[in-house]
């Protein structure tokens, strides 16, 4: 979607925009009103039944005729967004599809990306990826909401989209040459995720393209240990090939310098994977 009149950024503080201005609080309307909108946010245009509605915003103290105090709450927010913004009636709403989220917009960024990528345009994924990534890495879903149980499904949704999007830039920006990209979104990637295979391999790739194979080597040996301890498993052999074939591509002196796998490997490679540079 181009520039949408209406924009809700549901990632950080929850934020309505309106013809390219952000909207205070005061403008949107009141605490319930807000909130309306926000549980319509999350569900990324799909239809949300009016009981689930009024469970949220009123916490199950439910009024006894609800659905008009609703009904008054989508009208209001009509009134400021527009008449198309809201969709639906009695039974329930929806956002209308020219409402823009923030992370749903960023989600398909990363879809166009990895499209690109499996096209053979890197350059192409590096930017819609890359666009995509500074929008999710840019909070949770709704900071201000921290404790809303209706809002986990989208956490789910955002951790998921935040980890494709570093996979994307990752490999994309090593695929171009920009290897310190590569290094400093994989190195994000497995601090957040310390089994994220598909994120150690672009670290290794990028520490070995970047000089630093006793890095990638270390890189693959905390991986490793990491498996082992947590799930009981070793690497993939994708993941394996690599740490082979940077092996044989050190020289003799280099391979000597390597400590034994079995003496202290987990303690050498938190050393060197957060030594000067990282």
């Amino acid at each position: 979607m181009d520039d949408p009149r209406t924009w809700l950024r549901v990632i950080g503080v929850f934020t309505v925009g309106r013809d390219r201005r952000h909207l205070t609080d005061a403008e949107v309307g009141s605490r319930k009103a807000r909130l309306l909108l926000a549980v319509l946010a999350v569900e990324n245009g799909q239809f949300v039944n009016i009981d689930h509605l009024v469970d949220v915003l009123w916490q199950g103290a439910w009024p006894k005729r609800p659905t008009p105090y609703v009904a008054t709450l989508v009208s209001r927010l009509r009134a400021v967004l527009g008449p198309d913004a809201i969709a639906g009636g009695s039974r329930g709403y929806r956002l209308g599809p020219d409402v823009g989220v923030d992370l749903f917009e960023a989600a398909r960024r990363v879809e166009e990306g990895e499209l690109l990528l499996a096209r053979n345009a890197p350059g192409r994924a590096l930017a819609a990826a890359r666009s995509a990534l500074t929008v999710l890495d840019a909070g949770a879903v709704l900071d201000d909401e921290p404790h809303a149980v209706w809002a986990e499904g989208a956490r789910t949704f955002h951790a998921g989209m935040l980890r494709r999007a570093r996979h994307v830039v990752a490999e994309a920006a090593l695929l171009t040459g920009d290897v310190g990209t590569a290094r400093l979104v994989a190195e994000a990637a497995v601090a957040a995720d310390p089994i994220d295979e598909v994120a150690y391999r672009a670290l290794m790739h990028a520490y070995h393209a970047g000089g630093e194979p006793i890095r990638a080597v270390a890189a693959y040996r905390q991986l490793r240990a990491t498996l082992t301890t947590e799930l009981g498993v070793n690497p993939t052999p994708s993941t394996s090939d690599l740490h082979v074939a940077i092996l044989t591509s050190l020289d003799e002196p280099s391979r000597k310098a390597l400590p034994h796998a079995r003496t202290g490997a987990r303690r050498y490679a938190a050393a060197v994977m957060t030594g000067p540079g990282t």
